[in-house]
């Protein structure tokens, strides 16, 4: 079923004619580039630093955000 082109943008329009295209052989949801080290310590390390840092400063914007809150209902 082809939807009306007046009803739609153009852009949307040419997004649902064009078929979706998957790679031959890959499942869903697999990793995209199998074997590109991502198994390796050193990619390892940088990602739990990473998240490490990301927690961190999520961890800070929540206590300025209580203690401004905190801040707020005391006055």
């Amino acid at each position: 079923m082809r939807p009306k082109a007046s009803n739609l943008p153009d852009s949307l329009t040419r997004l649902l004619a064009t078929p979706q295209r998957r790679a031959p052989g890959r499942a869903r949801g697999e990793h995209p580039l199998p074997g590109t080290g991502r198994d390796s310590p050193h990619a390892a390390l940088e990602a739990a630093l990473l998240r490490g840092f990301v927690y961190g400063v999520s961890g800070l914007v929540w206590l300025v955000v209580a203690a401004l809150f905190v801040r707020h209902l005391a006055r």
